[in-house]
């Protein structure tokens, strides 16, 4: 487990990771979640999800180290939000922003690996 405070838990989901973040997600606390985030990508985790329903607050520091995960997850990976807190949505999806990320309101359910034909 990270020793960044606003990690509340990460755990497997499915084929992918899931991280919970909560508290304040600022420039104090946004160079320790980006290293861990950044560990996840190097891993080679298939699916980042990203869960941000206990996040209480997030600046600029916090919509930039979701898009460098972002970025990092486009080699084979994917990464998927989720928040439900209006104003933290409205940030994500400030137009001039161009950030397109794609935020679900729920926990999906865990993807599997395809089967292969014995």
């Amino acid at each position: 487990m990270p020793a960044a405070s606003c990690i509340a838990s990460v755990q497997l989901h499915g084929t992918g990771v899931l991280v919970r973040l909560c508290g304040e997600i600022d420039l104090a606390t946004a160079p320790d979640v980006t290293a861990y985030l950044d560990t996840l990508s190097h891993a080679g985790s298939g699916e980042l999800l990203i869960d941000l329903r206990q996040v209480e607050f997030m600046d600029g520091s916090g919509v930039r180290l979701l898009n460098r995960a972002r970025a990092r997850a486009r080699g084979d990976g994917r990464l998927r939000l989720i928040c439900t807190d209006p104003v933290t949505l409205r940030l994500l999806r400030h137009p001039s922003l161009h950030l397109w990320f794609e935020i679900l309101d729920h926990l999906p359910p865990p993807t599997v690996p395809p089967r292969t034909a014995a």
